[in-house]
Order: structure tokens, then sequence, then C-alpha cells
């Protein structure tokens, strides 16, 4: 048994069992501190002390903290041996990580029965640059990135390893540590056979070894190195052809693809630009590769643009290529990468009349219809990212990825006219409270302000560095608030046009915000997993709420203001008291991320869009009451109708359902709030990205208000008039009295009740 001593606690650290790695500078070894390793060294010496001393001072900014997440294997503290030398250090330990190759390679992955599919592996490459983006602002240099080196866990967050090998330079003196090893097929062209012990390495080069990674995971592990050689001679080795600018998208490169080989195009064309920068102009000139940060940028918004097959449950295609190439590969190789489950037809998921029966102990639902879809708009070419309804419910606006909106008449269902002047998408769409005019936020990084009469361009908002993505109105109309890719909320006067004052607290874009319905507080929904009130009038933040363990993507308010209600990419919604800023609960039966949320005007329903559904739920109990059916891709927005009776829906499927709403008093129950299991099959991804947190239910029951349906208005009718019947021959017969009249009565009434329980 050896034991060491850690140099920061002074507690003795004994190493367990059989070592559990090996590499050229030392041996990785578990220890009595529970989640710690150590890294013991084959040979001490004083620069490897110095620099780890360097950087146990300064580590970087831990970019996934909120998510209780170790993004990289930093060291935690010199360990020392008994004559107080040092000879390693301690580490925190990697758990339930897989070897990137593990993930991305289609035989490993197999073999290891890892269910992962596309959105998985662009999730990960996302996580990936975010991770390196924050080593890089902390001034380090990765210098060996490689698969090995890099562990994912069922979330789809990364742990980087062998940090120690980093290039480190030292902030008091400018001394640098250098990164002594790289790997074959990581290096770019300029360091090829060069001596890395002689090199000062720069971020620059870590950029073409990161492109490669995120290559690797978004091509089903090829490399884009590899191909058929059509030059003169043999096939070169890796290293040639990155020394020789040669890949398969290369300006008259002598690699082509073959057969096998993933074609560019099926990525989002954001990532093609970041891949043909990288390689064809980075070749030439090293600074135009894109940088960490770039590839966060183009990978979120191709995240964003993934939709599902309609086919295969697991296949995840870009909206950009237009149609599921998985199939088409898996049709005409005969392998699918992505094994799945083929879907239903068409017509079997778009049913929309009837809810399936549902058995559950817990959750009481009669087999009749509460919903109908009463029109279909058609009209635009792209999906619709935004749907709202005028203040007297007889128009709705639509904003679309055709770069239009759209405004359609509700009651003749037809569409009244289109305003096209975005150069860029319409990402959300709101109409003024006195109706008069439609606010839209775009991708061009504007709002725009149009006369609902007209449809003329009334003014241009301009401020936002970034996309817009969300756009509201205070209930008095004189504000107009935005929320966008730049991290910032920013407030407007709408008369003049100018900014009042911006609202910073956000760590990652901001998504959707939405005023209370006393203009006093501004919710905003985030892709830092949270959700922060702000105090309009002073722009100061009055708290965060925390429990969502991925992308916020709605925010809504009940109409009171008590209560708001967030859909999130973890797949469920929660409802959070506003007062205290604590979670009232979790709702969970949505297969797929949530979209959109929306409250019923009297504050009674909530509706949640996901994949191909809209789920209604009763805000009371927190059950779910009806599920929509008829989309056939996500539905990116919800808005109820100023009196409640009509919902409204936007999908990626480009159309907008309309949907007449009867009473939801199907619902029997009488149980405390409580987080319902859906009865819809799960997807074929067995390990969801973020896992959600489940909150547990209140210990106070919650109020059951009492309703009549309309089967229980039949069996009281039918009471009533066989009450009648009884009293009236009671009063025929004369004979009977008053006893005779009351003995009819109850009769009545144990008729109707007793039927009414069966």
């Amino acid at each position: 048994m050896t034991v060491f001593t850690c140099a920061s606690t002074g507690q003795s650290i004994t190493l367990l069992g059989e070592r559990i790695a090996d590499s050229g500078e030392g041996k990785v070894w578990r220890t009595n501190r529970n989640g710690y390793l150590a890294k013991i060294y084959h040979d001490q010496t004083p620069e490897r002390v110095q620099k780890l001393a360097v950087m146990i001072a300064h580590r970087p900014k831990e970019p996934n903290s909120h998510l209780n997440h170790i993004s990289f294997a930093w060291p935690k503290s010199v360990l020392k041996d008994a004559q107080g030398n040092c000879v390693g250090f301690l580490m925190p330990e990697i758990k339930e990580g897989k070897e990137l190759i593990d993930i991305y390679n289609p035989k490993r992955r197999k073999d290891l029965k890892l269910d992962v599919d596309w959105r998985f592996f662009q999730t990960t490459a996302l996580n990936i640059a975010s991770i390196i983006e924050a080593i890089h602002i902390s001034g380090y240099v990765l210098g060996d990135i490689k698969p090995q080196n890099i562990l994912v866990n069922d979330r789809a967050l990364p742990s980087i390893i062998d940090t120690d090998s980093f290039q480190v330079r030292n902030p008091k003196n400018n001394k640098v540590y250098r990164c002594l090893v790289g790997s074959e097929g990581f290096t770019p062209p300029e360091l090829i056979d060069k001596d890395f012990s002689s090199i000062d390495q720069t971020e620059i080069h870590d950029r073409f070894r990161l492109a490669v990674i995120i290559y690797q995971l978004l091509f089903g592990g090829q490399t884009p190195f590899a191909g058929k050689w059509i030059g003169a001679g043999e096939t070169r080795e890796t290293n040639e052809l990155i020394r020789r600018g040669l890949w398969l998208y290369a300006p008259n490169s002598l690699i082509q693809p073959v057969e096998r080989t993933i074609p560019l195009e099926v990525v989002h064309p954001e990532i093609q630009r970041c891949f043909l920068k990288c390689f064809n102009d980075g070749y030439k000139n090293p600074n135009l590769r894109p940088t960490a940060g770039d590839w966060v940028k183009a990978l979120r918004l191709a995240v964003n643009e993934l939709t599902i097959c309609q086919k295969v449950d697991s296949h995840y295609y870009s909206r950009t290529y237009g149609k599921c190439y998985w199939c088409d590969r898996s049709t005409k190789l005969g392998i699918d990468i992505f094994p799945g489950f083929a879907r239903p037809k068409q017509a079997d998921f778009a049913e929309s009349t009837s809810q399936p029966k549902a058995f559950t102990a817990d959750k009481i639902i009669e087999n009749v219809a509460i919903a109908r879809q009463i029109y279909t708009f058609q009209g635009h070419s792209s999906s619709v990212y935004s749907v709202a309804f005028s203040p007297d419910g007889r128009m709705i606006a639509s904003g679309s990825h055709d770069k239009t909106i759209k405004l359609w008449d509700v009651t003749a269902g037809r569409q009244i006219r289109t305003i096209q002047t975005h150069p860029d998408l319409v990402h959300s769409v709101a109409f003024s409270p006195d109706g008069r005019i439609i606010a839209s936020g775009s991708y061009d990084k504007t709002i725009k302000l149009w006369d609902v009469t007209t449809g003329r361009q009334i003014h241009t908002v301009q401020g936002h560095s970034e996309w817009v993505n969300s756009v509201a109105y205070s209930p008095d109309g004189k504000i107009l608030a935005s929320g966008s890719n730049n991290k910032t909320i920013k407030l407007w006067d709408v008369t003049t046009g100018g900014q009042i004052r911006t609202l910073q607290g956000h760590l990652e874009w901001v998504h959707s915000v939405v005023f209370s319905s006393d203009g006093k507080t501004l919710a905003s929904g985030s892709y830092d997993n949270t959700i922060k009130l702000w105090d309009v009038k002073t722009g100061g933040q009055i708290r965060t709420l925390q429990g969502h363990s991925n992308w916020v993507w709605s925010v809504a308010f009940s109409p009171d203001g008590r209560t708001l209600a967030s859909a999130s990419y973890d797949k469920t919604i929660k409802l959070w008291d506003v007062t205290t800023g604590g979670q009232i609960c979790t709702l969970q039966a949505h297969s797929y991320l949530v979209t959109s949320v929306a409250f019923s005007p009297d504050a009674k329903t909530l509706a949640s869009g996901s994949f191909g559904e809209i789920k209604l739920w009763d805000v009371s109990t927190a059950r779910e009451i009806y599920t929509l059916k008829g989309h056939s891709s996500y539905i990116t927005s919800v808005a109820f109708s100023p009196d409640g009776k009509i919902l409204a829906s936007g999908s990626d499927d480009n159309t907008i359902n309309i949907w007449q709403l009867a009473s939801s008093s199907n619902t029997v129950t009488s149980s405390p709030i409580k987080p319902t299991k859906s009865n819809v099959p799960q997807p074929a991804v067995s390990t969801p990205y973020i896992q959600p947190i489940i909150t547990q239910p209140p210990t106070t029951p919650a109020t059951t208000t009492t309703t009549t349906s309309n089967s229980e208005l039949v069996l009281l009718v039918v009471g009533s008039s066989l009450a009648f019947c009884i009293l009236l021959m009671a009063g025929i017969a004369g004979n009977l009295g008053v006893a005779g009249w009351i003995a009819g009565g109850v009769a009545a009434w144990v008729w109707f009740n007793s039927t009414r329980q069966l």
C-alpha cells in the first residue's frame, strides 16, 4: 500500500488496487479519497512541478458547473512522498464516460450497445467546442486533442482528460511549459515533423485539431482525409495528405469520396462553411481557421435546425438538407448507422380527433374529444417559428423561416396578407395590446414594427449584435422587450423606437421573453438552462430560477402573474412560484424536447408543444388532460385565443393548425399535484442528453374543482324527468300525501347519483 500526502490539505492519499491507466508520463490510480484519482509520474522533474503549480493556481472557469459536470480533469493538488518531493497530482475522476471513439465509431458503438443518434453527436460536438473555448479563454493550448483524451457521458457532456499535457503559460513571467506530444491525423500542416519541444503553440493550432474531432463526430467516425486516392503512386499517409492540404473537398483534391462517404452537404451550411474555412482557407492562412467560439455558434444553429425523420424514430437530419439522408443511405448501402424503429404511417400519426384510452390508477380520462382541428393554414414555404393572436381574437400572425410574416383570418380560415421585408428568418411575432401593430424579431438582428391594417413597415429597431429570438409587448403597449443571441434582453420605447435599457445576466442565448400581466416583471428563458426575473422599472435582476438540466426554450406567465411556466430541451415543463422563486412541480409526458408553453386566459389550462403533439394540462392538479396530434414535425409555438376557445400551433412542417377547444372537465381527479408518466412510446435514444431533474410533488393537496360534464348533464335531465314522473303519479294517485311526493324525489335523486358513479 502506497501513501502520499496531499499538499493542499495535508491529508494522506492512499493508492488503491491496480493501476487503471499507464501512459508515457505516468500511471493513474484510484485513491481513498472518493471521486479523485492520482497520477504518479515515472520521472519527477522540476519542469513538471513548476507546470503543475501554475495549473493549480490558474484553473480555467468550469463552463458546465451549473450542470454539476466536470469538463476537464484539472490537477487539484500536488502529491508528495515522505521526503516532501512532488511525485504527481490529485485530479477529479470522470465517471461513466466513454471514449469519444466508442461513441462515433459505428462498430464499437454497436459492440457496446450504445443507442445514440445524430442529434447526440451534434450536441456533443457543440459541448466539446464550448469547453475548448473556455480553455482557450484562460490562455491554455491543448496541443494534443485526440479521441482518447475526450470522454462523453450519456448526456452528451464531454470531459477532457490528460490535461497536464496542455501547453501552459505562467501569467506572472510568461514562461511557457510546452506540450511535447501530438497525434497523427490531428496535427496541423505547419507543425508536421516539427519538434514540439521547441515550439510555442497557439490556439490557432488547436483550431485544426478541433475541426478534425468535429468532423469525425458528425460523419460517423470518418475523417476528412479518407477517400479514394486518384493521384500517382500509392495512397499517401494521413500526415502527408495534411501537409499538402489534401482532403475530400479541397480544390483539385487527389482524394475523392467513395460510396460509403457521408457527403458534406448533409450538415448545416454554417458547419460546411466552417470546414471549408479550416481545411481550405486555413491551409494557406491558419489565422482563418474557425475559432472554438465560431464552432459553438455554428453548431448551436445546426442543432436548432435538426428535425426528426417521419419513417425511422432514431433518424435526425438538417432541415436545410431537406430529407432524411440516413434513410437514403440505409436503402442504398444496406447499412444504418443509426438503427431505430419504423414509425406508424402518416395517417395514423396525424390522427387528431380522439384520445387513446389511458388505464392508469392516478389519471382517469374519458375517451371523448375535448378539442378538434378546424383549420390548417398553409402558405409558408418553410418552418413556422411563431404564432400570435390579435387582441380581438380575429387574426393570427405567423413568423417563418421563409423570412415572411403572414396574417390569417381565424373566422374565415383564410390568409389576409403576406409581409415580406426581413432579409433573414422571422423567429418571433407579437401584437401590440391595441392590435394595431405587429412586432417581429429576426435573425437579421433587427426588430420591425408593422401596421396591421396596411401591412406597411412603421419602424426598424436596431441595437442587437446577434439574432433576435423573441419579442414581447408590455401590457400597456409602451415597452417592447427583445431577447437575443448576444445573451441580452433589451427594452425599447415603442413610440420613439429608442432603447430604454439593456438587461445583462444570462450566460448564453436568450430564447424567450414575456411580461407579467401587471407589466412590472419580465421573465427570460435562456440556453444557460435558467429563467431570470427582472424588474422592468429599474432593470434590476429579481431572481434566477434554476432546475432545468438543458436549454429553456419558452416561458409564460399565468394571467394573474403568480405562476410561471417554462419549457425545456430536457423534455419537461416546470411551474414556478413567481413570488418565492420556488419550483411548484415538473410536468413530464413529452418524449421529445418541449418547445413552447402557453396559459389559457382563465389560467386553468396549460398547452405545451413538442414533436408532433400538443399536450393540454390541468394547472390546478398538474395532470395531463389531452393530447392533440396533427402536425408532422416539431410544434414551435402555441397560443390561446383571448376567449380561450381556440388554440393555434405553428410547426416545422410549415403549417399552422387551428384547434377548437371544448370543456377540459373530462379529467376527473382529486389527487395532489404530481407529474404523470406518458403513455407515448419513448424514442429509440435510451439515454437523454441532459437527464431531467424530477421534482418531488408538494405535500399540500391541490384544491379539487368539481364540474359537470356533458354525460352528467344527460343523467341530470333523465333523473329530473324520472323524478317528475314519480311526483306526477304520486299526485294523481292522491293517496300518498306529502310523504309520497318526498319519496318520489328521493328515489329520483338516489337513482341519478348511483348512475353517475357508474
